[in-house]
């Protein structure tokens, strides 16, 4: 009689648990942040890996999608060959979370698949089936952060307009700066509603950050009546080739270096931002989540 009651208690616990998690995945969102820029090379894809695995170090679950559409890399940054990508989604072959990769520190992956001509060229049905696919994903994580393609296309606007958070890289080069503020412009046209973050890249040192955000802070300001935030700044230094050289994350291989220290100092600004200062803010982030994230970017293409 012991042993059955003990059984039944267990029942008992497995069950509310499992009520208790249904309920937390219905009540919680996962904030979608989209990282993007006006030109290519400028860190893009170096600056989406590198937080998304600082919000995993501090207890975030994230997955980091590469919506760099046929010129995908996050998964070569990091040395690891996925078997399945986006286009195995598009074809009907694969769901979306049979293609999700494991990455260092409990980060999970959505490779794009690089090289791949029809992954640059998606028709609107085939991009609906990525984005109904990625709506299943809402509530399993905390943050989903987006790799998109560099540019003003209609697809990388597209994911723009319809973010929670959208984070603009830039270097204090004239032609990158012009490149950014042309993005920027861009999404303003496009009704967008979410919060807007710089981050500047490839610095001497802070104060030419801070001199290169005020800039683009003046005009967005005088010409867009929009207001864009500084997020941090990332300094130049020989220890971030090496990590790409290596195929290890810069937050990882050098952890006290420089360029680690700026994102670590922007992570936390991101959080702040998100988390509208509530520390205790793992289930309570604010933002639409994946599913609404999907009809803002639904009502676009229409």
């Amino acid at each position: 009689m012991k042993d059955q009651a003990d059984k039944l208690r267990e029942m008992a616990f497995k069950f509310r648990q499992q009520i208790e998690e249904e309920m937390i995945k219905v009540t919680r969102h996962t904030r979608v942040v989209v990282v993007s820029s006006g030109k290519g090379g400028v860190g893009k894809s170096f600056l989406a890996l590198n937080v998304s695995l600082n919000l995993c170090c501090r207890g975030y679950k994230v997955v980091l999608m590469d919506a760099d559409l046929g010129l995908a890399n996050i998964d070569i940054m990091l040395g690891i060959v996925p078997r399945y990508n986006l286009y195995h989604v598009i074809q009907g072959q694969k769901t979306l979370e049979e293609i999700i990769i494991a990455g260092p520190e409990g980060l999970k992956i959505i490779p794009g698949g690089s090289g791949i001509k029809e992954l640059a060229d998606l028709t609107k049905d085939e991009l609906k089936r990525i984005l109904l696919e990625s709506g299943k994903l809402d509530g399993e994580y905390d943050y989903m952060v987006i790799d998109t393609g560099a540019g003003i296309s209609k697809g990388v606007i597209t994911f723009l307009a319809a973010a929670d958070d959208v984070i603009i890289i830039t270097t204090p080069e004239p032609t990158s700066m012009a490149d950014a503020y042309s993005v920027v412009k861009s999404l303003n046209s496009n009704t967008f509603r979410g919060k807007l973050y710089l981050v500047v890249n490839r610095v001497s040192d802070n104060a030419e950050g801070v001199m290169v955000a005020e800039k683009m802070k003046l005009v967005c300001k005088k010409f867009l009546a929009l207001d864009i935030k500084l997020l941090g700044c990332i300094a130049d230094e020989p220890l971030i080739a090496e990590g790409i050289k290596r195929q290890k994350a810069l937050v990882q291989l050098f952890p006290k270096s420089l360029a680690a220290e700026g994102i670590n100092f922007l992570t936390d600004r991101l959080l702040d931002f998100t988390l509208n200062g509530r520390p205790d803010g793992l289930k309570k982030l604010s933002g639409g989540g994946v599913k609404t994230f999907l009809k803002r970017i639904a009502g676009i293409i229409k």
